[in-house]
């Protein structure tokens, strides 16, 4: 059982917060939000954020403020609490298969807008079977694989061939593609990332071209991430990018160039016992995911690497300035994965706490 968080710390200094925690800088948070919607005016591309990484019903309300035309979520357990929190326009990016997704799949459609993706006639028959029978009509988008290599049918004649057949199911109602690259997330260099990135989307809007050309609907074209999504609107065919990312950013995303976010997230730890050249710290691997690398600690000219499931140990090369007692920000590899780790964030302003709110996702892997 989670013990709930003490309500008494909203005004305290950050400095103060018990340890290990997730902290969020609001400030940083809301420059992002603000800089992605600024990025899509004036242009023929929304924004359809994606909540996987954030996890928080108050984050994606803040981006539907700004302007974004609903959410992604990657699992139904997402898409059932962003419904519960009032969010009205749903899109669950991973296929779904198998008797008890479909019961939910359906109960969650009887409740709000929701689109779901398939690759698989099958599959879509399957969910087109169960719509009829709750007597209703699920939108849905034809999911390519543009070079990820992970769910997807392929570009071009299998994706027709797969499109022509959701477009007949009673079920189902056929209102474009999404074709999500996310290999290409974080390669580093901008021109390198900007010359895959439209090979790849190349695939998903000659597609939709053919589509539109047999006159089927693709009134949605949904591409792109945080590493990619300043790229989609060169291509007259997309027509909404789904990045996560970029409201908190990690040090994985940090190394990316031209993308422009600032990082809002860190986690708090506190020194437990020096050593002779760093520090342990109260943060390890049920602190910090560790898959796209060890965290970074802020401000200081040093090393963190895990030692153990409780444990950090900060290094340094050039002497070391910390005391038993002292704390260490350090900025995760991987948000996504880091989040899902922790059951609420600590939300600042400056020095202080102004908020405590739960991660209502956390955990909701089906």
């Amino acid at each position: 059982m989670s013990r709930d968080p003490d309500p008494a710390v909203i005004g305290s200094r950050v400095e103060d917060l018990d340890t290990p925690c997730l902290v969020l800088d609001l400030d940083k948070a809301e420059r992002n939000l603000d800089a992605m919607a600024r990025a899509f005016v004036g242009t023929h591309v929304s924004v359809r954020p994606h909540t996987k990484t954030h996890k928080s019903p108050r984050l994606a309300l803040m981006q539907l403020q700004r302007g974004a035309i609903g959410v992604c979520c990657a699992k139904l357990g997402e898409a059932e609490v962003m419904a519960g929190s009032g969010i009205t326009e749903i899109l669950i990016t991973t296929e779904l298969a198998g008797p008890p997704k479909l019961r939910r799949l359906i109960g969650l459609a009887r409740q709000t807008r929701v689109i779901t993706v398939v690759d698989d006639a099958i599959a879509a028959e399957q969910i087109s079977e169960a719509a009829v029978a709750a007597k209703l009509r699920v939108r849905c988008l034809v999911d390519l694989d543009i070079g990820t290599n992970r769910t997807g049918v392929a570009p071009g004649e299998p994706a027709i061939e797969l499109a022509l057949k959701v477009a007949r199911m009673p079920g189902l109602d056929l209102v474009g593609l999404q074709g999500y690259e996310g290999h290409l997330q974080h390669v580093v260099e901008v021109d390198e990332r900007r010359d895959q990135h439209g090979a790849a989307v190349s695939l998903l809007t000659q597609t939709a071209e053919r589509l539109r050309e047999m006159g089927l609907n693709t009134e949605i074209v949904s591409t792109a991430g945080t590493g990619t999504c300043n790229m989609a609107a060169r291509h007259s065919a997309v027509t909404e990018v789904q990045p996560g990312s970029y409201v908190v950013m990690d040090t994985d995303y940090g190394r990316v160039h031209g993308i422009g976010f600032e990082h809002s997230l860190m986690v708090l730890s506190s020194v437990v016992s020096k050593r002779n050249n760093g520090v342990t710290v109260d943060a390890g691997f049920k602190a910090l995911s560790i898959d796209s690398g060890p965290a970074v600690p802020k401000d200081l000219d040093a090393h963190y690497a895990p030692r153990g499931d409780e444990h950090g140990l900060v290094s340094f090369e050039n002497g070391n300035p910390l005391a038993v007692g002292d704390r260490v920000s350090l900025i995760p590899s991987h948000c996504d994965t880091t989040i899902n780790l922790h059951d609420q964030y600590y939300v600042t302003r400056g020095d202080r706490v102004v908020a405590i709110w739960p991660i209502a996702t956390r955990g909701r892997l089906q």
